[in-house]
């Protein structure tokens, strides 16, 4: 059998895998809403490992190479993300944040298969029970509660400007332009850009009112506030803040699994013309992968917080020119 022959023959094997991945994403889509579903371990975890061990038992008994049962699973995991996309079962952001987690594990998955081949040379067929994994692991992920974690992220940047230059950009951010946006990994993966931040008078409240690009709009409630010193805002989202489609479900602000709970804004005078600005964010991950869900979300929120200092610093020094 030629070599083009042998490489056809092993071809279903990556869509094959492709595929049960798939299905076991629309699957626990449709699952009652008290098991998590997508978000649990089952899937996150157990799903690319199963991809990736179906991946390389389709090459049982050629003697794979190390650096073959670690990276051929890709093959597969891009096919499944790919799917998962083109059917509209995930969004790019989720997408983006899962893809190194499923890359992972399916090289896990296919390491582990290709050790399995190794040690049984005879009577493979009941290594295709790896399939099972995922229901196995769901079935019993149900008696462990999901593990929440508050959070806390400080940035600062030195303004050229004074603090009531700051401030009043702070309270008035009005058609705001992506040109005057820093590049984002956040953007860049699919979360919509801010588009106006106004703080208003409404009775005896001060609130803030913000939109994104598609249709996202929220308010926050001003708790704390010192003139050209410091405010602080408490969130409030509600079914209306994320229009369908906007964000990702499973990663929207304000849902079971992230919350973005305040802002805080410090101004701190370094000389004339001269301002720190400070933005301290505090948010709670609540999840079943938390132990890879927090550093993204620090990753991403540093990345997010970033882009308003660079937003304020240049519209700060603009007006100040």
């Amino acid at each position: 059998m030629t070599e083009q022959k042998k490489q056809n023959k092993k071809l279903p094997w990556f869509i094959g895998g492709a595929l049960y991945g798939l299905f076991l994403r629309y699957m626990f889509d449709v699952l009652p809403s008290s098991v998590e579903g997508p978000m649990s371990l089952a899937f996150l975890i157990c799903t690319p490992i199963v991809v990736g061990a179906l991946t390389v038992y389709g090459y049982k008994g050629e003697g794979l190479k190390i650096k073959q049962m670690l990276f051929m699973p890709w093959v597969t995991t891009a096919l499944m993300l790919l799917g998962s996309a083109l059917t509209l079962l995930e969004g790019s952001i989720c997408i983006a944040i899962m893809a190194p987690l499923f890359l992972l594990c399916a090289s896990i998955g296919g390491l582990l298969m290709g050790i399995c081949l190794h040690l049984t040379a005879k009577k493979t067929k009941p290594l295709l029970s790896v399939s099972l994994l995922p229901f196995l692991v769901l079935y019993y992920e149900g008696y462990f509660p999901l593990t929440e974690k508050n959070i806390q992220i400080v940035e600062s940047v030195v303004v050229q400007a004074d603090p009531d230059v700051i401030w009043n950009q702070i309270m008035t951010a009005k058609e705001i332009e992506s040109a005057e946006l820093p590049l984002s990994i956040s953007h860049l993966i699919g979360v919509p850009k801010p588009l106006e931040g106004i703080n208003k008078r409404k009775g005896t409240q001060e609130i803030r009112y913000s939109i994104w690009e598609r249709g996202v709009n929220f308010k926050a409630v001003v708790t704390e506030s010192s003139i050209n010193e410091y405010i602080k805002w408490d969130y409030i989202f509600d079914d209306n803040s994320f229009p369908k489609g906007s964000m990702d479900d499973h990663v929207a602000i304000g849902g079971k699994y992230f919350d973005l709970h305040n802002t805080s804004f410090t101004l701190q005078p370094l000389n004339k013309n001269v301002t720190q600005l400070t933005i301290t964010a505090n948010y709670r991950i609540n999840s079943a992968i938390n132990f890879y869900a927090i550093p993204i979300s620090k990753i991403l929120g540093v990345d997010f917080v970033q882009t308003i200092l660079g937003l304020y610093k240049y519209r700060s020094e603009a007006a100040n020119a």
